[in-house]
């Protein structure tokens, strides 16, 4: 299966506050056209530093379709993904990893192409300078 561009967004949040209005975007953007959620999941660390990955349907705060929560989770963020998330959480905090397809992109490319163009570079850049921390590194 061809994807559009992805990106890997983290967000770190309380272990015991990830609850239904995470769960209901997650939905939301399941359903949109422009992204597409392709893979979810928990990143979370022991008192020793050891990362691991929590499923969505294994987190007590969220509530609803259980076989819908597990169909986000796909498998394609990675063990080393997830070993580059572990310096970004505590035993007290959790990451939320949420791989997204920028389908938007994908319909652009073919319009840039006909015209012998490419797309040369895209860029995140977070939402609010100098709160929180971004994973860097993309590849087109």
């Amino acid at each position: 299966m061809a994807f559009g561009p992805l990106e890997l967004m983290v967000l770190s949040f309380p272990t015991d506050r990830l609850n239904d209005g995470v769960r209901t975007t997650l939905d939301r953007l399941a359903s949109a056209g422009e992204m597409r959620v392709v893979d979810v999941l928990v990143v979370r660390t022991d008192a020793a530093g050891g990362a691991c990955a929590v499923e969505l349907t294994e987190i007590p705060g969220l509530r609803g379709d259980r076989t819908r929560l597990a169909r986000l989770a796909t498998g394609l963020i990675t063990e080393s993904d997830i070993d580059e998330m572990a310096p970004m959480v505590d035993n007290e905090t959790d990451a939320l990893a949420v791989l997204l397809e920028h389908r938007w992109v994908r319909d652009l490319a073919g319009p840039i192409a006909a015209s012998r163009g490419s797309i040369v570079a895209l860029t995140h850049i977070s939402g609010a300078p100098g709160h929180g921390r971004v994973l860097t590194g993309t590849t087109i």
